[in-house]
């Protein structure tokens, strides 16, 4: 326990919490894939609803993620893949999913269940479970709440005159279609986002199924609406949702994501903590000790006071503590240097070397902006590459002073309105359109 309390990080970690209820990834997977090629939502289901009996229930939540990311992934290309993977951790689906839950619960309120269809609909309710979980009261804050489960039920068909919850029902209606003329005036409205079945005939009466793809309701509503669809009998349409409640009554992997609030990627979060306390000490006998580089992740072919570390840490690799403490005095020793004017001409020039030339640049920058007094010294002693200049001043012809430049394959990117989702669908534009060259043969 001792040892656990010593070892605990000191570091403070935020996050920002979506005001939305978590949603279930397996359908967000199913969202990504859909904006890419609207067929693709489809092969998806179709795949899945074969692929889930494979999937062992022993997996874990990393193994359920595993298999979502390891099925998405195979209807794309190896950059799109990528690309569908980075965006799946984003959850950048996510806010679609919560316009679907908004779109059943006002599907549900236009028709209230009636009390024969709540009593008929409990005999495979799990009451211990739909209390606990009535039990608990409402975020305020919360925006898209998920719709209960209506009866017990967790899927269900809109037809924009009717709700039907069972198999029983919907054959009905389906059989009734070649007998009565459609009523036009109370079809359900579409939108531009919805999944529409490509088989389905445009003027036949529209078909909305709320469910979720892994629930057993989903498969049997879903190949009942297919094969009529592909008759010309109606036009399908599928609003992904798993209501609450019936998270038990999916499959071990499909309510993956929707138990725990979503954190939003990409914003950026400041802690701005100051004390408030002025305190007189003496800090000329504190030894003066800047730790700027970790041996494991920082470069340390450069030069510090004569010295190339990365040489005496591989003929004395048992003295690495002792080696780097050495390091860090000689570095924490140049801040009470005093360089001459002449010294900083080149400063500019020698600290871009110094990023460029490391094995990771973005952790050297970021270390010699938070450390810079303390390094600028060791800096002034580099010797600039005369590339290194030539490449700075063709560079300097194209940007004007005091300007920065940002530019994706060639085209220029306003910095100011620039966010991880803007640069997340340019980058998804031009490897798109890559794609597209490489289907007619046009190589890389």
């Amino acid at each position: 326990f001792v040892s656990a309390q010593n070892h605990r990080p000191k570091n403070v970690q935020a996050a920002l919490r979506a005001k939305w209820e978590g949603t279930p990834l397996l359908l967000e997977a199913g969202e990504l894939l859909s904006r890419e090629w609207k067929d693709l939502y489809w092969d998806f289901v179709d795949g899945w609803l074969q692929h889930q009996n494979n999937i062992a229930e022993s997996h874990s939540a990393k193994g359920c993620l595993s298999e979502i990311v390891k099925y998405g992934r195979s209807f794309l290309s190896e950059h799109l893949a990528a690309m569908f993977e980075f965006s799946l951790m984003l959850r950048s689906a996510s806010p679609r999913l919560v316009l679907y839950r908004q779109l059943a619960q006002e599907s549900l309120s236009s028709f209230p269940l009636t009390d024969e269809a709540v009593t008929s609909a409990a005999d495979g309710l799990d009451l211990d479970s739909d209390c606990k979980t009535g039990d608990r009261k409402p975020d305020p804050l919360l925006v898209g709440v998920n719709p209960k489960s209506p009866g017990g039920k967790c899927c269900w068909v809109d037809t924009g005159g009717s709700l039907f919850f069972d198999t029983v029902e919907l054959v009905g209606w389906l059989q009734t279609l070649n007998d009565f003329s459609v009523d036009l005036f109370h079809q359900p409205e579409l939108f531009e986002f919805d999944h529409v079945y490509l088989g389905s005939n445009t003027s036949s009466p529209i078909a909305i199924l709320y469910g979720a793809l892994g629930t057993e309701c989903f498969r049997e509503l879903h190949g009942l609406l297919v094969k009529a669809a592909k008759e010309g009998k109606i036009k399908y349409v599928v609003r992904p949702v798993l209501p609450s409640g019936c998270e038990s009554k999916s499959s071990h992997c499909v309510p993956l994501g929707s138990r725990d609030p979503v954190n939003l990627g990409g914003y950026g979060v400041e802690l701005a903590l100051k004390n408030m306390e002025y305190k007189a000490m003496d800090d000329s006998m504190i030894k003066k000790s800047v730790t700027l580089e970790d041996p494991h992740t920082e470069d340390l072919n450069q030069e510090v006071r004569g010295f190339i570390f990365s040489k005496i840490l591989e003929r004395k690799p048992e003295l690495s503590s002792e080696i780097m403490a050495f390091r860090d005095s000689l570095l924490s020793s140049s801040v009470s240097d005093t360089l001459e004017v002449w010294e900083l001409k080149d400063l500019g020039h020698q600290t871009a070397q110094k990023i460029v030339h490391a094995s990771d640049p973005l952790q050297a920058m970021q270390e010699i902006n938070q450390n810079f007094p303390s390094v600028v010294a060791s800096l002034s002693r580099m010797k600039v590459n005369d590339s290194i200049k030539d490449e700075i001043l063709a560079n300097q012809r194209m940007v004007p002073p005091g300007k920065s430049l940002m530019a994706l394959n060639g085209a220029l990117i306003n910095i100011e309105d620039i966010d991880l989702y803007r640069l997340f669908d340019l980058v998804h534009q031009d490897l798109s359109l890559a794609d597209q060259f490489s289907k007619v043969k046009i190589r890389g």
